[in-house]
């Protein structure tokens, strides 16, 4: 009883701090994020069938300030009517739509259009800038009732709607948001980094992978599948079965099903309803992959899309007993897959070629590199013996660059596991003895500063004094520095430092470059660039290392330096323009 009474005084005492709207959040954070899912079937209870649409009016209905939406199809009369008496009342609305979609007259002064390449594929309703509505499902009537779909829904503080906001145009200066218990990124300016994180958590995964799946047309994704040892992967596809689906249905330890929904709209245009429309993986009861991002080149490269990846068990479970659901009304697959070819492959370091004992047309993968300097390359056979090891396919999975950046001399250097299509292992090279080095340096904390000079020619630059990391690189003495050059194995190269100025131990020659100052317990990155050189593959390895540092839960000891570094000076959630200090 004693012990009752003290909890409620402290919580007394709580909510006599706390103004009401700190009162709410500390009850309800418990209840976020909230998931949803919709419910096709022509037997299902109305109530039930109609849950998703409902809630999407509440919120609407609810919100006293302003609307932000994402939209690609939108075909819904009551969320438009709930819209425009929104507006009537005085809610700023502004939408975010595809340029080859048709939209509601009504709909349209509220209207701007994505001006990149491919689709505007993102799901996303933000109410009063702090409750978010974002799945995988379109606004339309037959979208939210008779496609299997799934949402999330959350709520953040309204000072973390500036990042949001950002993020959602594309313009949040990390990589990755950490938001609301949950993480996002972008494609297509991230989409190599997503690629990665479906493969390294299904790499990761210890007991168990369920998938639901619209599109799956990524054959690195399936190599990941063919690698997990645990066995128990079952994914769902939408009907027909994707190709990449019929190959996994006939290995072993691999469950494949076809969807069962026939809740298909009386319509002559295809695709209104029926369908599964999910995006969704749920790996160890404990992690959640979902968002509008299909498993596509067109997802990774083109498309404006959306990923989130949440570690929470309630969630996960929840989206389990959807899987399961699903499961119930769906068809295992049966596809009579012919044997999948098994011919031994070697390298030829000679000719930086990959080579192969027979000539039937099959698949093969080359794991090269480590962390963020890594490639999953896929090679489609013929009739040769030999590829160039430059020779893979565009869908192979990278962290920067194109083909341009990959290391083609003394690719062997890097370390090289083969894989075939059934995920039996091949041959192997180790890394090599400078390799090995680099590999730990860019294992260790990873830190951020641009020189304010920095003289190619001479291969000398000066940090600025100002730094919050001052402290941290004046207490410690640079070991050496490596030097990434476009399409090249990393360089190490000795330093020195002499009244504040850093000198390489040989002068620069190229117009770009990414460098990586060794310290005992941390690395020090920053990239220059000739005032005229317009690629950005240095920015994009500088995100990679970002995004690696996040993964391993680094402490954040420096979060000011990482402002100072990747967003505009004065404006934290603007992604600075110029990352790469000029070469003078």
């Amino acid at each position: 009883m004693k012990k009752f009474l003290l909890l409620l005084s402290l919580l007394c005492f709580y909510s006599c701090e706390k103004t009401e709207e700190d009162v709410s959040i500390f009850w309800e954070d418990e209840f976020y994020p909230q998931v949803f899912f919709s419910y096709p079937g022509r037997f299902v209870p109305i109530g039930k069938k109609r849950n998703v649409r409902d809630e999407i009016l509440r919120i609407i209905r609810d919100t006293e300030v302003s609307i932000y939406m994402h939209i690609y199809s939108f075909d819904d009369p009551e969320i438009e009517a709930e819209l425009i008496q929104a507006n009537r009342r005085g809610v700023r609305l502004e939408l975010m739509g595809e340029l080859g979609k048709t939209y509601p007259v009504s709909l349209l002064p509220f209207l701007k259009y994505w001006k990149g390449t491919g689709l505007q594929h993102t799901k996303v309703l933000v109410s009063d800038r702090s409750l978010v509505f974002i799945g995988t499902g379109n606004f339309t009537y037959y979208g939210l009732e008779q496609d299997h779909n799934g949402y999330l829904e959350f709520k953040m503080d309204r000072s973390e709607w500036g990042k949001f906001h950002s993020f959602l145009k594309e313009e949040y200066p990390f990589p990755v948001l950490k938001i609301a218990g949950l993480e996002f990124w972008n494609s297509p300016m991230e989409g190599n980094l997503i690629q990665n994180r479906l493969f390294d958590s299904v790499l990761s995964s210890k007991h168990s992978i369920r998938y639901l799946i619209f599109d799956h047309y990524d054959p690195i994704l399936s190599s990941g599948f063919t690698r997990v040892d645990h066995g128990s992967i079952g994914g769902i596809y939408n009907r027909p079965v994707d190709p990449e689906g019929e190959i996994l249905s006939g290995l072993p330890g691999i469950e494949i099903l076809e969807d069962g929904n026939e809740d298909i709209l009386d319509d002559p245009t295809i695709g209104k309803g029926g369908l599964l429309h999910h995006k969704t993986m749920i790996l160890d009861d404990s992690e959640v992959l979902t968002g509008s991002y299909n498993y596509s080149l067109s997802a990774r490269d083109s498309n404006r899309e959306i990923f989130i990846r949440i570690r929470n068990e309630r969630v996960s479970k929840e989206f389990q007993e959807e899987w399961e659901n699903i499961k119930s009304k769906s068809k295992t697959v049966n596809v009579s897959v012919s044997e999948l070819p098994v011919h031994e492959h070697s390298f030829d370091s000679e000719n930086d070629q990959i080579c192969r004992s027979g000539t039937q047309p099959e698949d093969s993968f080359l794991e090269i590199g480590f962390i963020w300097f890594h490639w999953y390359n896929l090679y489609r056979w013929k009739e040769e013996s030999c590829k160039s090891v430059t020779d893979y396919l565009s869908i192979s999975s990278r962290h920067f660059g194109g083909k341009n950046e990959f290391p083609k001399e003394g690719t062997e250097d890097l370390g090289i596991r083969q894989f075939s299509r059934s995920g039996r292992f091949g041959f192997s090279l180790p890394k090599s003895d400078l390799m090995e080095e680099f590999h730990s340096a860019i294992g260790r904390p990873s830190h951020f500063l641009r020189p304010s000079q920095f003289l190619g020619t001479a291969g000398a630059w000066i940090f600025p004094n100002e730094s919050e990391l001052r402290g941290l690189i004046s207490e410690n003495v640079p070991q050496n520095v490596w030097i990434l050059d476009r399409g090249k194995l990393p360089k190490k190269l000795g330093i020195s430092l002499e009244e504040g100025v850093y000198y390489l131990s040989e002068n620069i020659s190229s117009n770009s470059a990414v460098v990586l100052v060794e310290y005992e317990n941390f690395g020090l990155y920053f990239c220059y660039k000739t005032i005229n050189y317009n690629l950005n593959w240095p920015e994009q390895i500088l995100f990679a290392v970002y995004n690696s540092r996040e993964s391993s839960n680094f402490p954040e000891r420096y979060s000011k330096s990482d402002l100072d570094f990747f967003a505009e000076q004065g404006l934290p959630d603007q992604r600075r323009k110029n990352l790469c200090v000029i070469s003078l």
